[in-house]
């Protein structure tokens, strides 16, 4: 269809400091399997087929640019944007625009999409992301809210839908009534809106609220008001949107990440001799029919070639790791390891230290 051939734009809220992470490092960056958190949200995004991201940056920005630049895949044009002041997400959404083109540019086509998301919810699927684009592409609706239900929905905004499934509002855990408090589809705070409506509603917007800030809630009213159509788009994973705003909502999402990443390099030929007790890296490459035993930790950018056998108790990290080869009880950092070479057990190869291909460390050494 005509629809699905829109142009998209991404925008990720990405200036928080995250003061409940009790951490210096600016919440954007927090480890989450071996990279940034909000990295992970523009892999996702980049992965649907949006090639032009902004992000909007704000406590400690250089560091934050610097870190998302650096693990950004290749091809993905990043455009980061500054937010001097915390005034809410509707100003951070304000900002974002200015780097993005001019609605008149696209009179007589199909005005963009702009895919806008939160930089704290890293395990959004590229396949979610792809139907929601396409539910706008292919709709008639200004802007496509993604929802999902739970079951306790304390802390969340409710939506609250109209006639024909249409989305009338979005009212804060905070404001909403008694009788809106037992709604348990929430606002996953994922929209997708014609860029040639979403500007004059961010103008419209006002701080007239108790955090005296400006919402980008509040722009769905705002459209429903001017006789615009919102859609609920569902997110049947409510997992995929969870937010990381302390230490526990990151180890909750750790896990689940850690857990699809072994699944996936399962369903790839990698044999996980006890998957729940490996922990691999998203950055990590693990060629065919390598076995891996219990108590493994492949983390950074590490390689491990085709017909390997990693662990048990077995730690590698930046290093690479030739076909065949054997690591059994032992620490890598920073390392090559030849084809069908033999890696202790407890041996230690620290940076910089080779093992030439079909050659054997022995057990307890440690090599540099």
């Amino acid at each position: 269809m005509e629809g699905a051939k829109r142009q998209a734009f991404a925008v990720i809220l990405a200036a928080g400091e995250g003061t409940r992470m009790r951490s210096s490092r600016p919440k954007p960056l927090a480890r989450l399997c071996g990279k940034p958190m909000t990295a992970h949200i523009i892999d996702s995004v980049f992965n649907a087929g949006v090639e032009e991201i902004v992000v909007v940056v704000g406590f400690k920005s250089d560091e934050v640019v610097e870190s998302l630049t650096r693990y950004a895949p290749l091809g993905a044009r990043l455009n980061f944007v500054e937010q001097k002041s915390q005034r809410g997400t509707g100003d951070a959404v304000a900002a974002a625009m200015t780097a993005l083109p001019d609605p008149i540019t696209f009179q007589g086509q199909l005005p963009p999409t702009v895919l806008v998301l939160p930089g704290d919810t890293p395990l959004i699927r590229s396949s979610t992301l792809v139907a929601l684009l396409q539910s706008h592409a292919q709709g008639s609706a200004a802007v496509n809210v993604a929802y999902t239900e739970l079951p306790d929905a304390s802390g969340y905004g409710r939506l609250i839908f109209g006639k024909s499934d249409t989305v009338l509002r979005i009212v804060e855990h905070k404001d909403a009534s008694s009788q809106e408090l037992e709604i348990t589809k929430v606002n996953s705070s994922v929209y997708a809106f014609s860029l040639d409506v979403i500007l004059p509603a961010l103008r419209r917007l006002n701080n007239q609220n108790s955090q005296g800030e400006y919402y980008l809630t509040d722009v769905i009213e705002i459209l429903v008001r001017a006789g615009y159509g919102v859609a609920g788009f569902r997110v049947e994973d409510a997992n995929e949107v969870n937010g990381v705003n302390d230490r526990n909502q990151l180890s909750f999402v750790e896990r689940i990440m850690r857990e699809r990443i072994n699944a996936s390099f399962m369903s790839r030929g990698v044999n996980l001799v006890d998957p729940a007790s490996i922990y691999i890296d998203s950055t990590v490459d693990i060629g065919q029919d390598v076995t891996i035993w219990p108590g493994t930790f492949l983390v950074g950018r590490t390689s491990v070639g085709t017909g390997a056998e990693i662990g048990p108790e077995t730690r590698i990290s930046n290093s690479t790791v030739g076909d065949g080869a054997r690591v059994v009880r032992s620490d890598i950092e920073e390392c090559h390891v030849g084809e069908d070479a033999v890696v202790g057990p407890y041996a230690v190869l620290r940076a910089g230290a080779k093992v030439p291909a079909n050659s054997s460390t022995g057990s307890f050494v440690v090599l540099e």
